[in-house]
């Protein structure tokens, strides 16, 4: 009787410790990824913390520079709008057809110095504009030929006595806007005299600078 042959082993040899020290770098590696991510995700989460903070710094900073402006604005010499805008009255700042800044004009001047420093250095991606701007009524002078150049010649002087009180000056524009963004039509008196005036407020950097 024929003895049955026997079937050679399916693995030749031994591939059980190869296999398990493979399996054990992958987990080993495995741990390593998440690790990492843990860490990673530590990291970013301690950075939004940071950045929250920071955040939460200079808008209560700004708070409080806005509230100085909004004491100033109870002198009757300036105004301070919803949005932050300091608004200043023509007829305080200059007599008519002038672009010279009258003594009242530049203590008022003087009293926006500091605030508006402060201001600037919370937000560092900010920059003043200094906005001039008049009534319907064409001038009638030999300096300026309309009231466009008279605005930004205002503009202008203002934004120089921003500077003679401490604020940089590359972080202030000026522009002269005419009679044609006026805040009120002008049908009185008393709707051009508001009309007269010069508007300083925060602008993002990079809409007037290609810095």
């Amino acid at each position: 009787m024929s003895r049955r042959r026997e079937r050679p082993p399916l693995f030749p040899v031994n591939v059980w410790p190869p296999f398990v020290d493979a399996l054990t770098l992958v987990l080993a590696a495995f741990v390593l990824i998440v690790v990492a991510a843990a860490a990673a995700q530590s990291g970013l989460v301690a950075r939004l913390r940071a950045s929250d903070h920071e955040l939460a710094r200079v808008r209560a900073e700004k708070e409080r520079v806005e509230r100085r402006l909004r004491a100033l604005a109870q002198s009757g010499a300036i105004e301070v709008d919803d949005d932050g805008k300091v608004i200043l009255q023509g007829e305080v700042l200059f007599a008519s057809g002038s672009d010279e800044l009258s003594a009242a004009g530049r203590r008022a001047i003087g009293e926006l110095g500091a605030p508006l420093g402060a201001l600037l250095a919370a937000e560092p991606d900010q920059m003043i504009l200094v906005g001039g701007h008049t009534d319907d009524r064409p001038i009638a002078n030999a300096r300026f030929a309309t009231n466009w150049e008279l605005s930004a010649a205002r503009a202008t002087a203002v934004a120089r006595a921003l500077v003679g009180v401490g604020v940089p000056n590359a972080r202030v524009v000026a522009a002269g806007f005419g009679p044609y963004h006026p805040r009120r039509p002008n049908k009185s008196d008393d709707d051009r005299r508001r009309n007269r005036r010069i508007e300083v407020l925060l602008v993002p950097m990079r809409s007037v600078s290609s810095r």
